[in-house]
């Protein structure tokens, strides 16, 4: 019974500290500083549970805690041998350093969001109109032919709003474990998610267009009412 629980709960840290993996990755942290960070914090906790089975199980005191060896942090030291830019993520709360967010964290950072996406894109279908107008003008117009116009209107928004879906993924994977599916918080968290990934399709369907069928595939498409944003489709 107790090797089993013991299993369990430090395969629920090591999952923890994976998702905190990603989310120090998708931060754009270096891949090697925060894996370093994860392995070191994964340590640390299974010492203090290697500590806490002895003491349950063989009655040693403090005193005889005390005089244990602690364990090293070679093992995290593999993951990198530079040490000047580690941080104990226990003691330092800078924001280069890897640490769980909180609850109060996540709405916060999830209210940033919605604040950055709503000052970006007043609603997905207009947002795209507006985009593919902008762009439509963009094409330069001779006798015989038209250019490819200005794509970067699309591509480097889609940019933008990808940056912002990445950002509050892992926000809402948190409010869901602290929460559940059925909060309010976890409704707004969705709520952002789906406008954002709702958005992204649309400008993703016209990307499709320019590297697939181009500006004269992009113009039929248009005119018989294809495109994603003109049927209103949702994600």
């Amino acid at each position: 019974m107790v090797p089993s629980t013991i299993h369990f709960f430090i395969r629920g840290v090591c999952t923890l500290h994976l998702r905190n993996f990603e989310i120090g990755t998708a931060r754009g942290m270096p891949q090697q500083f925060v894996r370093k960070q994860v392995v070191k914090k994964i340590n640390i906790i299974t010492q203090k549970l290697q500590k806490a089975i002895a003491r349950a199980l063989h009655g040693y005191d403090n005193n005889e805690d005390e005089d244990e060896p602690e364990m090293s942090d070679n093992s995290s030291d593999e993951v990198e041998e530079n040490d000047d830019d580690t941080c104990d993520v226990e003691e330092n709360d800078d924001d280069t350093c890897l640490h769980l967010p909180d609850l109060p964290e996540c709405l916060i950072t999830i209210k940033r969001i919605k604040d950055d996406m709503l000052s970006l894109i007043n609603e997905p279908c207009a947002f795209t109109e507006a985009l593919l107008l902008q762009f439509v003008r963009s094409i330069t117009y001779t006798d015989d032919r038209t250019d490819n116009g200005d794509q970067t209107i699309i591509t480097n928004m889609d940019a933008k709003v990808r940056d912002l879906l990445n950002q509050a993924i892992p926000i809402q994977d948190e409010i869901h474990n602290f929460c559940g599916s059925l909060a309010a918080e976890y409704h707004a968290t969705n709520t952002v998610c789906c406008y954002l990934s709702t958005t992204l399709a649309y400008l993703e369907d016209i990307e499709y267009y320019f590297n697939i069928g181009g500006i004269s595939e992009l113009c039929v498409a248009h005119s018989m009412g294809e495109l994603m944003y003109q049927k209103h489709f949702a994600v």
